[in-house]
């Protein structure tokens, strides 16, 4: 099952980036793009390019970002406690070319939001690809570091179908949901995140009534 579902939403994304508009292939890179022996993805991405002057002063050592395993229960449990501040939930995993490819551009946009009382979660899908040990923990530590994502990222720890059916999960990553402070959600998207959207969503949400 596991290996059909990340043999699928590979496939369904490198499909569903073409179909939004996702950019070049150079642009986005398709699931499995070339690595070096580490398994970090070659060069410099057009992410981090687009970053820019947003990237942080320091960057965050990768042993002291917030990364933990979670189960199903315990992903509802850390949304529920940000309950009051719109969230950016956002679906990912360090082998998707298009996923790794925006980290840059979220990370940014997370430390320009977060001041404004925006919080951003990323929830990882690689276990289910690489298992529930340090192998995946490293990796996804050692990418969040690269991209300077600081904010907190869950390892989802369980089978498939009850995440993919509490979020209605449409196979392709990256996903990203947007929470508004009740917890209700505002707009979805499949594929990298517009951040122009996003801005003006988050931008919208703080306008007086």
């Amino acid at each position: 099952m596991r290996k059909r579902w990340v043999f699928a939403a590979a496939t369904a994304l490198q499909l569903s980036v073409a179909a939004c508009g996702g950019g070049s292939t150079n642009d986005h890179p398709a699931a499995g793009a070339p690595a070096n022996a580490a398994g970090h993805p070659t060069g410099t991405t057009a992410g981090q390019r687009r970053a820019g002057n947003n990237s942080p002063a320091t960057a965050p050592s990768a042993a002291s970002l917030p990364v933990s395993f979670a189960d199903l229960a315990a992903i509802h449990k850390n949304l529920q406690g940000r309950r009051g501040r719109p969230v950016l939930v956002n679906f990912w995993a360090t082998w998707c070319g298009p996923c790794v490819e925006e980290l840059p551009q979220l990370a940014a946009l997370s430390r320009e939001e977060g001041a404004l009382g925006t919080d951003f979660v990323g929830i990882s899908t690689d276990a289910w690809v690489t298992g529930e040990g340090a192998e995946t923990e490293t990796k996804v530590r050692t990418f969040m570091a690269r991209a300077g994502v600081a904010y907190t990222n869950l390892i989802y720890r369980g089978d498939q179908d009850p995440l993919l059916n509490a979020f209605k999960l449409p196979g392709p990553i990256p996903f990203s949901i947007l929470y508004d402070g009740q917890g209700r959600i505002v707009t979805s998207w499949t594929g990298p995140v517009p951040i122009a959207e996003l801005r003006r969503k988050l931008a919208g949400m703080r306008a007086p009534a």
